[in-house]
């Protein structure tokens, strides 16, 4: 078996130029294979992390996908807003652990702002039941303070102590900034490789003062945009949702957000499955190449085969020697371009997640990267059948004078 193993690998080596184009081709076709896999298994990380500690989300009456994706990704706004003695009564409900109220609708630079208590960085933090990470400083105690997501605040080029403004309203550019209103950062976040990364958060007193111009808090008769709320048990959400749902006074909407994700990615798994067919089409493409490579090469090598048939090779020698070095290309290419997709992001994760917010939550091969290498070492095999099966049948019918 090592025989044939290093009379393979010199084989291979012999044609070296030929073995290079073709390790090329399958490696960059492996890596983008590898590449889609790790980028789409990232995205759903990534999202889910964003709602793992929410049990519920409770606003006004709208679609469960519109309520999530405003409070949740800050893609779109809540036209309706929230009753503030909602959170004190569902506060009270025997299941509920944390009711967190929202408030949005303002930005700084296009970077969305988000009014909440001081209880919110204890309960959101990216693992189940932990509490929110701090790069530098901490929670917002006043009305005159903010914390900064990482994102953000590299953005706004912000440290401990700086001064920044809110604006009115999502865009990126605004009319109306609360300049009367100056807040002075106290916390920087840890990066989550969430939507928290960009993230402005601030207290609901300060959002009420640079709104009225007024130093007065928060009250009872204040409209929030929502509700963030975490149950236990956690199956509690199920039933408290379907009773949230059917209130008409006022009429809410209670969306259990992992539920609500899952149906976003589904409609989104088209587009996925497109990409991941096309990745799979270019490594199918790259086989091709391969097999075109290995039925090209049988005239040439019909004197080596019938010199290992004269040694006593017999056909399936022939034939396992053959699909051997099939083998030995593919599985070279699978490892190289697993490596070259870890290595490139582990390179490139800093800059990956200052343009797109995405932290690699998990840097290692996963189970289904495996599965994919296995479907791609079965189809080099398939490949590689024909031209061993040719080669070792024409070289135990030519002996040692092979036709020129």
């Amino acid at each position: 078996m090592s025989a044939l193993l290093r009379l393979a690998a010199a084989s291979l080596l012999a044609r070296r130029r030929t073995t290079g184009l073709m390790l090329l081709a399958l490696t960059l076709s492996c890596a983008l294979l590898f590449g889609v896999e790790k980028l789409r298994s990232e995205v759903r990380a990534s999202a889910y992390a964003s709602v793992g500690a929410v049990d519920l989300i409770v606003g006004a009456r709208t679609a469960p996908e519109t309520l999530l994706l405003a409070t949740v990704f800050h893609y779109g706004a809540l036209s309706t807003p929230l009753p503030r003695a909602v959170e004190t009564r569902l506060a009270s409900h025997p299941a509920v652990r944390f009711a967190l109220p929202l408030s949005l609708g303002d930005s700084v630079a296009g970077l969305p702002v988000v009014g909440t208590v001081p209880a919110y960085f204890a309960h959101l933090g990216i693992t189940p039941e932990g509490p929110l990470a701090f790069q530098a400083g901490g929670p917002f105690a006043g009305d005159e303070e903010v914390v900064l997501g990482a994102e953000a605040a590299r953005r706004l080029g912000k440290e401990l102590g700086d001064a920044l403004t809110l604006s009115h309203g999502l865009g990126a550019e605004s009319f109306l900034e609360h300049e009367d209103h100056p807040l002075r950062v106290v916390g920087l976040l840890a990066p989550t490789g969430t939507p928290l990364d960009q993230r402005v958060l601030v207290s609901l007193e300060a959002l009420h003062a640079a709104h009225e111009g007024a130093a007065s808090g928060a009250s009872e008769n204040e409209n929030i945009s929502a509700l963030l709320l975490g149950l236990a048990p956690r199956a509690a959400a199920l039933g408290l949702a379907a009773q949230l749902n059917r209130s008409g006074d006022p009429p809410l909407t209670a969306a259990l957000p992992a539920l609500t994700l899952a149906g976003l990615l589904r409609w989104l798994g088209a587009g996925e499955a497109v990409l991941q067919v096309l990745s799979a089409f270019v490594v199918v493409v790259a086989l091709a190449g391969m097999l075109a490579m290995m039925l090209a090469s049988l005239e040439q090598r019909r004197r080596e085969m019938a010199v290992l048939r004269a040694l006593g090779a017999g056909f399936p020698t022939l034939l396992f020697l053959l699909l051997t070095e099939a083998l030995m290309l593919t599985g070279a290419a699978i490892s190289l371009g697993l490596g070259l997709v870890h290595g490139g992001l582990a390179l490139a994760a800093p800059a990956l997640q200052s343009a797109t917010g995405l932290a690699l939550q998990d840097p290692g091969p996963t189970a289904r990267e495996g599965l994919l290498a296995l479907g791609a070492l079965a189809l080099a095999t398939l490949s590689g059948l024909l031209p061993a099966w040719l080669a070792a049948r024409r070289a135990l019918m030519d002996g040692l004078s092979p036709q020129s």
